[in-house]
């Protein structure tokens, strides 16, 4: 196994004993870095893994409705589509409690802001996911190699 060593510049370079290693010696010290950042890069699979990632976590932050709250992960909108079905089969218009994503307790909170958030947030899924698509074809394209220019709305 090679042992690499940082030069006063931050440029990495093979332990001298080893540099005779396949090749290592025939290449400059900057030609070595160039070889080790382009193996740094990420693969198209892993730029994709990240962007999905990403995504999720957009959506993970939820909406916010009259001042309250509502996580957009897959269990919170399970949750939410739950509560809306039960208030609607009993004929409920307001909940006596209702315990926010951040974890407040709110008195006699409204049905209309539950699946006003619910529709938000499935809105909200829908356009991050397609900005998602739109730089996945960037990604396989080749034209976005850096996540650091994704921007999310």
């Amino acid at each position: 196994m090679n042992k690499y060593y940082e030069n006063t510049e931050g440029q990495l370079f093979v332990d001298p004993i080893l540099e005779n290693h396949k090749g290592l010696s025939e290449l400059t010290e900057a030609e070595f870095n160039a070889k080790l950042v382009e193996r740094k890069k990420p693969t198209t699979d892993q730029l994709l893994q990240q962007l999905t990632q990403e995504r999720k976590e957009q959506e993970r932050q939820g909406v916010v409705i009259n001042g309250i709250r509502y996580a957009g992960d897959p269990g919170n909108r399970q949750a939410l589509q739950e509560a809306i079905e039960f208030m609607n089969d009993a004929g409920l218009t307001e909940f006596p409690k209702w315990k926010c994503s951040d974890d407040e307790f709110h008195a006699g909170h409204l049905l209309s802001d539950v699946v006003d958030a619910y529709q938000a947030i499935g809105e909200r899924r829908a356009a991050l996911i397609a900005i998602e698509g739109e730089y996945a074809e960037k990604i396989i394209a080749g034209t976005l190699t850096d996540l650091s220019e994704v921007v999310w709305p």
